[in-house]
């Protein structure tokens, strides 16, 4: 998922009361929900190798085990430098706040799991991609439930209840902005922020701030097993209509969780059911020699390792091969470009005319070399 939702996860665990446990509660978990990642610096190499090591090694079971030691170790070490023993202040708990920050770390890989990028949760053991193919990768809905309690808790001044409005304003403004979001989504979301600033004007007391905070947290399970059954029965429902398939994956659209983009595999073909009803199909194909060059570039290692369902064009020019890779998780040659799921090789012809007269030197050795006939 995005930042903003694992941030607002954390923050909405805080408000249930969690923050009580210790002190730095509130900042262990928000801290906790996004650690896992600390691997997108590979981003400021490049977008391909952010695909080669996100979601790896900072998201597996290891780092389960070894982030929250690391962040309970960090903050006791700045609970020191502040002055402050912990033998001392009772309200410091490092037990406690080692189980937050479990708690909270744990939350990233599970969110990160539920959408179709996928998330490899068994590293470094096995860098195998585990999908929840539930919710699209960035959740409006999520951003609200899990919001709900936060901005309830967490605006009693006029600078904070600014803040708020402002950071209401400006994703208001993207959601009327983005290609993604429908007539339907924009309204909907309208009504929820108001229904949300209602209930800030109504809710004042501390009690009714957790209330509120764990109705919404309950509110946000509810509402991934929901969609987690629509994308199922959607899968059950595209198998059932078309010949039977080797796997079926759902892709959820944005803000309309009832809505997939389907994907049905087959021995030598896709199908691919877009949300409008729309269906086109493409081969499955074994590459050949020059996809697997392709394949082998360093260029796009990242993506060749992540691809999911793919699918390629060669194109030949005078002097090159230019091979398109798709990912049809995301797109597909009759469909527009979105900016993730393509990719493009360029591989110079003069390559293959060496690589051809080297095999051509070493079939004529073997020649040599073979005894004549007696």
């Amino acid at each position: 998922m995005d930042p903003i939702a694992h941030t607002l996860v954390g923050a909405a665990l805080a408000e249930t009361g969690l923050k009580r446990l210790s002190r730095y509660a509130t900042a262990t978990l928000i801290i906790g929900a996004n650690l896992p990642d600390i691997d997108i610096v590979a981003m400021f190499w490049s977008f391909d190798h952010s695909l080669y090591y996100r979601r790896g090694w900072t998201h597996g079971v290891l780092a389960l085990l070894l982030l929250p030691l690391l962040l309970v170790g960090a903050i006791g070490l700045w609970h020191r430098w502040r002055g402050r023993r912990v033998q001392s202040d009772e309200s410091f708990r490092p037990g406690a706040l080692l189980a937050l920050a479990f708690l909270a770390i744990c939350t990233h890989p599970f969110l990160d799991w539920l959408n179709t990028y996928g998330v490899r949760l068994l590293m470094p053991f096995d860098e195998r991609w585990f999908y929840g193919d539930t919710l699209f990768i960035v959740d409006p809905w999520l951003w609200l439930l899990a919001a709900a309690g936060v901005v309830i808790a967490c605006s009693k001044s006029w600078p904070s209840i600014l803040a708020w409005l402002l950071l209401a304003v400006a994703i208001t403004v993207l959601m009327f902005e983005t290609e993604f979001a429908t007539r339907e989504v924009r309204i909907v979301w309208l009504v929820a922020v108001a229904v949300m600033v209602a209930l800030r004007w109504r809710m004042t007391s501390q009690a009714a701030t957790v209330t509120v905070a764990r109705f919404s947290v309950a509110l946000l399970m509810l509402y991934i097993g929901v969609v987690y059954g629509m994308a199922r029965t959607a899968e059950n429902i595209a198998a059932e209509r078309h010949p039977t398939p080797i796997a079926a994956q759902s892709n959820p659209v944005f803000g309309r969780p009832s809505s997939q983009r389907l994907v049905l595999v087959y021995d030598d073909h896709y199908r691919v059911i877009r949300a409008d009803g729309g269906l086109y199909e493409v081969p499955r194909k074994t590459p050949d020699a020059i996809v697997e060059q392709a394949m082998a570039s360093e260029s796009i290692k990242g993506f060749v390792e992540w691809m999911r369902f793919p699918y390629w064009q060669v194109k030949e020019t005078p002097d090159s091969f230019v091979i398109s890779f798709w990912d049809l998780r995301y797109q597909g040659p009759d469909e527009p470009e979105r900016g993730i799921g393509f990719v493009e090789v360029e591989l110079p012809k003069k390559m293959f005319r060496r690589e051809c007269r080297e095999s051509a030197i070493v079939f004529d050795i073997c020649l040599k070399l073979l005894p004549g006939p007696s």
